[in-house]
C-alpha cells in the first residue's frame, strides 16, 4: 500500500509542477518603485487579479539590466515614449502609461496570439500594429526619464528552473526512501 502512494505521489508531482504555468499569457511589466503612475497599475493589476490570471515578469526600471530591455522594446516598437514607465511588453505589443495599460492591457493580452511565452525584444520579427502607437502611449506629462543602458549583449533569463528542480529532489528523495526501506528488509 505504502509503495502504491508513493509511485502515485511520484507521478503527480511533475505534472502539476509543469501544469504551473501552463496556458498562462506572460508579459513583462516595467515599473518604477516612486512612479505614482506605476501605483496606479499595480492597484489595478492587484485589484483585478491580473497577476493570478497571467504570468507577469516585473521588473524595475531602475536595474541597469531591466532598463536595457526596456529601452530594447522602446526602439522595436518605435515607441516615442521608449524608456518610459509604466510599459507593458507582451507577444507582438508594447504599451506604455498608465492609462493605456488600464484600458487596454486585458483585451489586448486576450487578442495576442504569440502571448504564451515572454517576447524577445531582439527577434527581427516587426510588430504587427505600429499604427497604433500613438494610442498605447504615456502623454507627456506621464513621461519617466530614460537612462542609458552600457552595452547590448545581455539577454534576459527566460528560463524557469523551478520545475526541473523540483523534479530532481523527487527523485532523489525517492531514491533515498526505497535504499533506506531495502536496507530495513
Amino acid at each position: 500500500m505504502k509503495k502504491i502512494i508513493f509511485v502515485a505521489i511520484i507521478s503527480i508531482l511533475p505534472l502539476l509542477a509543469f501544469a504551473q504555468d501552463s496556458g498562462k499569457k506572460q508579459a513583462y511589466y516595467f515599473y518604477g518603485e516612486k512612479c505614482p503612475h506605476c501605483v496606479k497599475v499595480n492597484e489595478y493589476f492587484t485589484a483585478n487579479g491580473i497577476y493570478e490570471k497571467y504570468n507577469i515578469t516585473k521588473l524595475e526600471f531602475s536595474n541597469p539590466f531591466n532598463t536595457r530591455l526596456l529601452l530594447k522594446f522602446g526602439e522595436k516598437f518605435n515607441s516615442e515614449y521608449k524608456g518610459s514607465v509604466p510599459a507593458v511588453a507582451f507577444g507582438d505589443k508594447f504599451i506604455v502609461g498608465d492609462q493605456p495599460i488600464i484600458d487596454n492591457f486585458v483585451s489586448e493580452i486576450e487578442a495576442a496570439e504569440n502571448a504564451n511565452e515572454l517576447p524577445d525584444p531582439g527577434s527581427t520579427a516587426d510588430p504587427s500594429n505600429n499604427a497604433g502607437q500613438k494610442n498605447q502611449s504615456v502623454q507627456d506629462s506621464q513621461k519617466a526619464g530614460s537612462a542609458a543602458a552600457p552595452g547590448d549583449n545581455q539577454k534576459g533569463n527566460k528560463t524557469n528552473y523551478f520545475a526541473v528542480i523540483l523534479i530532481a529532489l523527487v527523485f532523489v528523495g525517492g531514491g533515498a526512501l526505497v535504499y533506506i526501506n531495502r536496507k530495513k528488509n
